[in-house]
Parts: structure tokens; C-alpha cells; sequence
């Protein structure tokens, strides 16, 4: 599905770009401006014997003969909508065979592209995707421990001291690493796209290990932390809460179709001691204990791919790349992803709006 073939109700020619309006709302390409609320997205021809249901708050599949079917989206149906529904949705289309395998993603998308849509709500339906794509990043902080040993168990540092800081209103604390602890690794992952086929492979960017006052910068990772298996696609990051709030593990999960990565989150959720007992050890890495991972978003700024947390603005951005928000907007340039295509992104004359658009990833910014 392209912009050229996403069709608003009354929207004849298609218009690509990216528009924010005041009040604060996001026009996708395709619909002509922020009165636009029914569109229809092309999807391939479905089996006839394919039952294929209503979304939660009526989102429809309106089938086309023998040339195809198309979803059927309205701005009502989108306002009701939580992220979970839509996600849920669409996956289910896909284990039913309404939709080709490993699509169910990628038309969700498109669903929420389909029509404007207030900010807030946009943001809240992308918020809820875990999955990690090639607009992601992953950094993970591990301890390096002296030669010959290995990692204690327990609490890896011990508060010694806590004083009064230097200035007013501050602490200074005296923080002991176990002797075993020398140092620390960081560590970069990116996901690329599959040489054959959809999906993803994860692969080590580079790795930079402090020890005392000294950084190396090896030429990769010190450890092979994913071994997913050969049939790895999909992915997806998720914490678990083991006693507390403070004691926890992260896993990183793989499957061959989005549904598999679906269903074994699932299963993890209901049970995870089972589950990390009988599923297949190259579907999931659990990090050792004292390691940290954040999954990240990848921007463009200037032609330097640059990695930012999630849910950062524009403004936020271009501070971090050392620039003035202010004295840049004038010759700001951004440009936006959609179904894969970058699209220019506009917004009205003389405002400062676009400072505060919080970033979803793959964006493309200039000054």
C-alpha cells in the first residue's frame, strides 16, 4: 500500500506531504486536509471462504470481488480505538488469513496514516507498539569483572556514604562496586533489513568498554549476547518484574512471523518461568544480571544517524545536536516516514510548532 493508493473520501488527488495544523493535528499524505474522516486502504485479495471480523468499534474489511478488499477506516472508529485493539486486530487478521503473513504490522500502521488524527491520540496509538524495526536501536550496559572471575550474585554496588552536596538542595553519594567489577561495556545494536523476504536481522554497531580512566573501542561486541536462530525476523523487548519494582530481568524476544512473536510474549506473560524452561533458547535472550537495555529511536539530523530516546520532540533533537531550536526554524526542513517513503513535512507559517511534534522515528531533519 502506497500514499498513491491510500484514498480519502472526496480526496481524488492525493496530497505528499505531511501537515500539522493548529490545533495541534497531524494530516497524513493522501487525505486533502483535516475534514477528511473516512478512507479506504487496498489490501489483497482474501480466500472466499475467509472470515474475516469487524475490529472492535467497527473498523471493516470490505471485500472487492475477485480483485481484492479494502479496509474501511473513519475518523469515530479511530478516536474509540486503544492501540491495543488496533494491534490485536490486525494481528488477528493476519492468523486468519485475511492478510498475507507478516502484514499485520504494516497495515496497522497504515491505519493510523489513513486519516488526521489529533496528536495526543497518534501518539498514543504508536506508543503501544513494542516490536523493534529498523527505526530502533538497542544499547546495552554490561559489567566487565577481572580476569578469571565472574559475576557475583546480588547487588553489584553498595551505597558507602551519603553526605550534603556541594550544592544546595544536592547529595553527594559514595557508591562501592563489588572487587570483581572493573569496569563497564556499552554496546550498540541496529536492525536490519532481511536479504530475503520481510523482517529483520539484529547486529552489533559497536562496543566501547571503560575501565578506570581508559576506553577501548574493540572492533566488536566482547560478548554474543543474541544467538538468535537462522529463522529470526521479528523482535521485541520486554521487562520483567521478578520480586519488586527493583528487581527485574529484561528479554529480547525473535520469532519467523509476527504472530510467533505475538504468541510468545503471550505465553511469557502468563507464565514465564515455564516458558524460559520449554521454548526454544535461540527464540529469546535473557541478560545477565547487573545488564541494562534501552531500546531507542533513530533519527537523521544533518545526515548524522543519530539515536534518541523515545517520545523526544524535534525541539529536543536538534538540542541534542548542538543546535539553537530557535535559530534554526527558519530553514528547518523535516521530512517524515510513510509505508516506507519519506514525505516532506509542513506546517503553518511563522509558528513554532513543529518544535514540540514528538518523533516516531526514521525522520529525516535539516537546517
Amino acid at each position: 500500500m502506497t500514499a498513491a493508493a491510500l484514498l480519502g473520501a472526496g480526496c481524488i488527488h492525493p496530497v505528499p506531504a505531511f501537515r500539522l495544523t493548529a490545533p495541534a493535528m497531524m494530516i497524513p499524505p493522501g487525505p486533502k486536509d483535516g475534514t477528511v474522516v473516512r478512507a479506504l486502504l487496498p489490501i489483497p485479495r482474501i480466500p472466499k471462504k475467509t472470515i474475516c471480523t469487524a475490529s472492535p468499534h467497527g473498523l471493516a474489511i470490505e471485500r472487492k470481488g475477485r480483485t481484492g478488499a479494502r479496509v474501511v477506516v473513519t475518523r469515530e472508529v479511530m478516536e474509540a480505538m486503544t492501540a491495543q485493539e488496533l494491534y490485536s486486530w490486525t494481528l488477528g487478521l493476519e492468523t486468519a488469513g485475511c492478510l498475507p503473513v507478516n502484514e499485520s504490522a504494516r497495515l496497522a500502521a497504515n491505519i493510523v496514516d489513513a486519516l488526521p488524527l489529533s496528536i495526543p491520540k497518534r501518539t498514543q496509538l504508536l506508543q503501544a507498539r513494542n516490536d523493534l524495526t529498523p527505526v530502533n536501536s538497542l544499547r546495552v550496559v554490561a559489567p566487565v569483572v577481572k580476569p578469571g572471575t565472574t559475576l557475583p550474585d546480588g547487588p553489584l554496588a553498595e551505597i558507602q556514604s551519603v553526605s550534603e552536596g556541594s550544592k544546595p538542595g544536592t547529595l553527594d553519594v559514595d557508591v562501592r562496586t563489588k572487587p570483581e567489577i572493573i569496569g563497564y561495556e556499552v554496546d550498540w545494536y541496529d536492525f536490519a533489513p532481511q536479504e530475503s523476504g520481510p523482517g529483520y536481522r539484529l547486529v552489533p554497531r559497536s562496543a566501547e568498554i571503560h575501565i578506570g580512566d581508559q576506553v577501548q573501542h574493540p572492533d566488536t561486541t566482547s560478548v554474543k549476547r543474541f544467538e538468535f536462530g537462522p529463522s529470526a525476523r521479528w523482535y521485541e523487548l520486554y521487562m520483567m518484574t521478578k520480586v519488586s519494582a527493583n528487581d527485574f530481568d529484561f528479554v529480547v524476544f525473535s520469532a519467523r512471523t509476527s504472530e510467533e512473536l505475538h504468541n510468545s510474549v503471550a505465553a511469557f506473560q502468563t507464565d514465564a518461568a515455564k516458558y524460559l524452561q520449554t521454548a526454544d533458547p535461540h527464540s529469546y535472550t535473557v541478560l545477565p544480571h547487573g545488564s541494562g537495555i534501552n531500546a531507542y529511536i533513530r533519527v537523521r539530523l544533518n545526515g548524522v544517524l543519530t539515536d534518541l530516546q523515545r517520545s523526544v520532540s524535534i525541539r529536543q533533537a536538534i538540542t541534542q545536536a548542538k543546535g539553537n531550536p530557535s535559530e534554526v526554524l527558519p530553514k528547518l526542513r523535516v521530512r517524515k516516514l510513510h509505508d516506507g517513503v519519506l514525505y516532506p513535512f509542513q506546517w503553518p507559517a511563522g509558528t513554532d510548532a513543529i518544535l514540540s511534534l514528538p518523533l516516531e522515528g526514521g525522520e529525516e531533519i535539516e537546517w
